[in-house]
């Protein structure tokens, strides 16, 4: 497992400021020449630093080199790449940021690999409050710095990575990241219940379910201020969000059942919906929590989310009095446990020329396309209860038949009371029967 920590390093003499800047873009320069070359000719080996010695080892060490290759590597698939920041460009283009400063913006990143052999990191090394940078214009000469970094953070210091980053004046931000053994799972196996996880943007619904994926239980943690407050404070939000997330899944011992929520492509919605899209966190809420479920030990399965509010909203808000999102979040733990649903909602064919299927639940209906329909049956669902016949699809399984974990089974009814509440109803349906 990676663990990252984030400091501050100060330099106070201005020629060892100006020194580390002259480093950072050497080494910057050195990056951008070796994604050109590995775009150029398609070598990713040994052929690239050769091709970067000859230019910059006059300035660099062999192991300055070696890491500007590495992070060029990582990007050699993308076709085309804005050093500096595609949104930094646009402002440099509009003359909103001046040449200097996009010229710092594309400057301004050293790194440094770990290496257990060389005392942790052969080029940029951390020792108390003191952070060291190798120079090579002179062996054994090295740039010293303060450094501060919160208590909280304990790195490996074995063998460690560093990015130094310039962020002003005489200010550094240094991320250092080491490998971690991941703590041991102290979840079940999801055979013996999930916790359904479904995102919004003011918060989160969580379900528990038990292993035959019936309801035990649901809350809604809910953080109003992630859609509006401003960036720290979302952000401190957002972890507080998470850490409630897993010390529940930590309590009752169980995975959590995330879905991976994308908003690409497809039709342009109104107004409201790019501004609710916008401002949700739905990204940064999901890797807080698998993130916080890693360190924790807590299992955390991802699954497709693919009509989960529909389902919820046709089969369970009514029966269980759920709203929208814990009834997601219900289908989500059940899917999770790879439990499929059972049709037992209506879909008839409606508008000219079947351009929509109207499914009707109690209380409840939804109107989907026929493709989209057709791909929710076909993959998320089991055949339907004889009982609900409609012209679109026909009888399958008769009640109470089959797998049923999680139903209702045939002729009970969905009443806590085991009554019917519905007294018509049930003797038009034996009518019906006979």
């Amino acid at each position: 497992m990676r663990r990252v920590a984030h400091g501050t390093a100060y330099f106070s003499s201005q020629s060892d400021r100006d020194r580390v800047a002259k480093l950072m873009l050497v080494q910057s320069s050195a990056v951008r020449s070796a994604y050109q070359f590995m775009r150029r000719t398609g070598h990713v080996t040994n052929e690239v630093k050769k091709h970067v010695k000859t230019r910059y080892m006059a300035d660099l060490n062999q192991r300055y080199v070696s890491d500007a290759c590495g992070i060029a590597a990582q990007m050699r698939d993308k076709p085309s790449v804005i050093f500096g920041g595609k949104k930094a460009w646009k402002n440099f283009q509009s003359g909103e940021l001046a040449k200097e400063d996009w010229q710092q913006r594309r400057n301004s990143l050293l790194y440094s690999r770990g290496d257990k052999t060389k005392k942790g990191n052969p080029n940029i090394r951390v020792v108390k409050d003191k952070i060291l940078i190798n120079d090579p214009a002179a062996r054994g000469l090295w740039i010293e710095g303060k450094f501060w970094m919160p208590a909280k953070f304990k790195p490996n210091w074995s063998c460690y990575d560093v990015r130094l980053k310039w962020v002003g004046e005489d200010k550094f931000k240094v991320s250092i990241s080491w490998d971690e053994l991941a703590p041991h799972v102290i979840t079940t196996s999801p055979s013996n219940g999930t916790i359904g996880v479904d995102c919004n943007p003011d918060g989160v619904a969580l379900v528990e379910v038990n292993s035959d994926g019936n309801l035990l239980d649901h809350r809604y943690e809910k953080e109003q201020r992630i859609q509006f407050a401003c960036e720290g404070k979302r952000t401190y939000d957002v972890r507080q969000l998470a850490i409630q997330v897993v010390d529940y899944a930590v309590k009752v011992r169980k995975p959590l059942v995330l879905e991976e929520l994308r908003f690409w492509g497809g039709k342009q919605r109104g107004a409201k919906f790019q501004r609710m899209k916008h401002n949700f966190l739905h990204r940064r809420i999901l890797d807080a929590i698998k993130s916080r479920a890693a360190s924790e030990g807590v299992e955390a399965i991802e699954v497709n989310p693919a009509f989960t509010s529909v389902l919820g909203l046709l089969k369970y808000a009514g029966m269980y009095s759920l709203n929208r999102h814990t009834a997601a979040a219900l289908v989500i733990a059940r899917r999770g446990m790879e439990i499929k649903e059972r049709q037992t909602f209506t879909d008839t064919l409606q508008g000219r020329g079947g351009s929509r299927v109207k499914l009707e639940a109690r209380s409840r209906n939804h109107a989907l396309k026929p493709k989209a329909w057709s791909w929710m049956k076909d993959s998320f669902l089991r055949p339907k209860n004889s009982r609900a016949h409609s012209p679109v699809s026909g009888s399958s399984n008769p009640a109470g038949t089959g797998d049923n974990s999680g139903e209702i089974p045939g002729g009970e009814s969905g009443s806590t009371t085991g009554q019917s509440r519905h007294p018509t109803a049930a003797k038009r349906s034996d009518a019906n029967g006979e």
